[in-house]
């Protein structure tokens, strides 16, 4: 049995990243890293985000289509014993009720990376507490997160072809990610860590990437 949530999720993700950084004897090991690297700061995102409705943070609001392919099977909530037929569509789509409900059924789609980290630097979705802090990613930073989602792309949607990376040269794009996952994580005050023992595991597997600065 697999039992995991969005905080599991992304300090799974966190874990992975660790491992393949400090087992570089692994030929693969970069791929992985970046893989992990990625879902880490996504899954961390979400979670910084969310507050106490995902559905209005984190996920997509349906377009008309959508909601239009959900109108027949809402009717079907409709049928009373009375009214044993479903109300036409216009009349459910009236329906404020009916409507808040559809739109929960069809919010499936998470937001896409950019748009989770674009609202970490909204205040509007980010001040949830009085100890809540927004991101303010810097240059290098933006630049690391976009080499990042590069290589994770290029990686997961692997095209025919010979690649060659000098590794060596990215311990910056590694530095500079880590620190924004590290603010989401334990410094944005937002992520709420229900066990005080994944708290410290996220701690020490931060502590596990031992980067410096690099100019």
């Amino acid at each position: 049995m697999l039992r995991i949530n969005e905080l599991d999720n992304a300090i799974d993700y966190l874990e992975k990243a660790s491992f393949h950084y400090n087992n570089r004897e692994e030929k693969y090991w970069f791929k992985w890293l970046t893989i992990a690297l990625h879902g880490a700061l996504y899954g961390f995102g979400v979670c910084a985000v969310q507050g106490s409705s995902a559905s209005l943070r984190v996920l997509k609001t349906p377009g008309r289509s959508k909601i239009n392919k959900l109108l027949p099977f809402l009717s079907e909530l409709y049928l009373t014993p009375d009214d044993p037929y479903p109300h036409d569509h216009q009349a459910v789509l009236a329906d404020e009720h009916a409507l808040a409900l559809m739109k929960r059924l069809a919010e499936s789609d998470l937001n896409a990376i950019g748009t989770i980290l674009t609202k970490c630097e909204n205040p509007d979705f980010m001040i949830q507490n009085t100890e809540s802090k927004v991101l303010n990613k810097t240059e290098n930073q933006n630049n690391a997160i976009e080499k990042l989602k590069m290589y994770r792309d290029d990686f997961v949607h692997f095209k025919p072809r010979g690649l060659t990376i000098i590794t060596e040269t990215e311990e910056w794009m590694i530095y500079e990610v880590v620190s924004v996952i590290k603010f989401l994580a334990l410094e944005s005050n937002n992520v709420t860590y229900y066990d005080l023992g994944d708290k410290l595991n996220v701690e020490n597997l931060i502590g596990t990437f031992k980067i410096t600065k690099v100019n």
